[in-house]
């Protein structure tokens, strides 16, 4: 009796001990939004020096924040929260990281004025816009809405947007952070470590 009963503890403790050395060590839980289907996104605009293409940064994971320079609120809270992301990265961390900030706003904000605010959170970043036809089709494409309000007459309103923050890696929306998330410095470098 006790050889029948013995067998089949012995075959379902093999079973066990066989899936946990299948487990994957290591694995991450994302903090962000995972897509389990990453979408190819690439896409041309406006910095200051020229153009410049989503796909130039393949070899970095990018962060991509659309916003725009006059935002009194969400812009300035996520571009702060990038910026500490970012600065608890280490050096070659960091090398292999790019914030990009790009503006719905493009009646206001410049190459050159959307490039300044991003800088001013760090030095690092990039600040890109375009005309109103390529920010609405680069817009379309992260499934970003924006659209002016308040307004008060020419260069005197607020522009209602997404504010969620997008991670592409090797050209693939691969993960997103809604805005209370990226709040959460320590989850957040987790996560991009991980993509690393």
């Amino acid at each position: 009796m006790k050889g029948k009963l013995l067998l089949p503890v012995l075959l379902v403790l093999g079973l066990v001990g066989v899936a946990y050395l299948l487990l994957p060590k290591g694995s991450h839980s994302f903090y962000g939004t995972r897509l389990l289907n990453p979408k190819p996104v690439d896409f041309a605009l406006e910095g200051p020096q020229g153009p410049v293409q989503l796909s130039q940064h393949k070899d970095k994971l990018v962060l991509i924040f659309f916003g725009y320079v006059h935002c009194p609120d969400v812009c300035p809270t996520t571009m702060l929260a990038l910026k500490r992301a970012y600065e608890q990265l280490s050096p070659t961390e960091q090398a292999r990281v790019q914030v990009v900030f790009i503006s719905v706003d493009p009646e206001r904000d410049t190459p050159e004025v959307a490039d300044q605010y991003a800088k001013g959170f760090h030095p690092r970043f990039l600040g890109l816009t375009g005309s109103p036809e390529t920010i609405q089709e680069v817009a379309r494409t992260f499934g970003v809405y924006y659209q002016k309000t308040q307004y008060r007459g020419p260069g005197e309103y607020l522009v209602d947007h997404t504010a969620t923050t997008f991670v592409v890696q090797e050209g693939k929306l691969v993960l997103l952070f809604s805005p209370d998330k990226v709040e959460e410095t320590g989850k957040v470098v987790g996560d991009l470590r991980a993509l690393l």
